[in-house]
C-alpha cells in the first residue's frame, strides 16, 4: 500500500486513511491508484464486517490535486482511460464493496473529495467540516457518480443549487439537507465512527451484505448511464479555456494554505 494511503485491520473492521495532510489530502494519481487498491482489498479480506474510510490532518480530502494537470498534452482515449481508471472506477468499487463503507469526515470535503462521500454508505461529519462542488467555478465537470448520488441524498434541487453556485456549507447545514447522516464533535469522530461501524460489524454479515447489493441495485440501477455522461462532460471541459486559468486560481488559493 503506498505511505499516501494507509490500510489498517482492526477486529473485523478495516480502517483507510488518506495520508497527505500537508497537501489537505488531495489526491495525486498515485494516490487515487493506492486508493482504489484499498477499496478492492476490502473484496478479498473475508473477516471484514466494516470499513472506515477518512484523512488525516484538517482536511477530509479537497478532491484531485490541481498542480497536476494529466489532461493536458493527453489525447482523448488517454484522458477517457484514466477518468475511467481513477475516480469512476473508485465508486463503482465503493458501491460494489462487500461490506458497508462508513465516511468519517473530518474537515473540508472538496470537489473530488466530497464525492468520495457520496458513494460510501454512511457519512458522519466532525463539526466544522465544510463541503462544496467547485467544477462550475474552476470549469470542470462531476464526476465518480456525483450525478445521481448527490440527487439521491439531497433531492434534485439542493444538488443543483450546490452544484450551480458552489456554494460552501457547514456540517450542520448538511445534515440538514441530508448530504451527511450525523455531525459529531471533531474529537469524537473517530470513536464515533468506530462505534458504528463494531454495531454493524455484530450483525449477520450475510443480510448485511445482501441489504448493502439489493439496497444499491434497488436505487441506482442509472449509475453506469450516469458515469458515462459524466465522463463525457467532463472530457468536454478540456477543450474549454476557462479550465486552465478557473484551475489555475483555485491551486493557487489551496497553496496558500487551504481551500480559503
Amino acid at each position: 500500500m503506498s505511505n499516501q494511503v494507509e490500510f489498517e485491520i482492526e477486529g473485523d473492521v478495516a480502517v483507510i486513511r488518506l495520508q497527505r495532510p500537508e497537501a489537505l489530502n488531495a489526491l495525486n494519481q498515485q494516490m487515487w491508484g493506492a486508493l482504489g487498491k484499498a477499496v478492492r482489498r476490502l473484496q478479498d479480506e473475508t473477516e471484514l464486517r466494516c470499513a472506515i474510510l477518512t484523512g488525516s490532518g484538517r482536511a477530509f480530502c479537497v478532491g484531485a490535486d490541481l498542480k497536476e494537470t494529466p489532461w493536458q498534452g493527453a489525447t482523448e482515449s488517454d484522458n477517457r482511460q484514466r477518468i475511467e481508471r481513477n475516480q469512476q472506477q473508485l465508486c463503482r468499487d465503493m458501491i460494489a464493496a462487500p461490506v458497508p463503507i462508513i465516511v468519517a469526515i473530518n474537515g473540508y470535503a472538496v470537489g473530488g473529495g466530497l464525492e468520495l462521500t457520496l458513494a460510501a454508505d454512511i457519512r458522519i461529519a466532525g463539526e466544522g467540516s465544510e463541503f462544496w462542488l467547485p467544477e462550475t467555478a474552476i470549469g470542470r465537470f462531476l464526476t465518480s457518480g456525483a450525478s445521481i448520488l448527490l440527487p439521491r441524498l439531497v433531492g434534485l434541487g439542493q444538488a443543483k443549487r450546490l452544484i450551480y453556485t458552489g456554494e460552501r456549507i457547514d456540517a450542520e447545514q448538511a445534515l440538514r439537507i441530508g448530504l451527511v447522516d450525523e455531525v459529531v464533535p471533531i474529537a469524537d469522530l473517530a470513536l464515533r465512527a468506530k462505534n458504528m461501524a463494531q454495531q454493524i460489524a455484530a450483525n449477520s454479515p450475510v443480510s448485511v451484505g445482501l441489504a448493502k447489493s439489493v439496497l444499491n441495485r434497488v436505487n441506482l440501477p442509472e449509475l453506469e448511464n450516469a458515469l458515462a455522461l459524466e465522463t463525457d462532460a467532463l472530457i468536454a471541459t478540456y477543450d474549454s479555456g476557462y479550465v486552465d486559468a478557473g484551475v489555475r486560481a483555485f491551486a493557487d488559493r489551496g497553496a496558500k494554505g487551504g481551500p480559503r
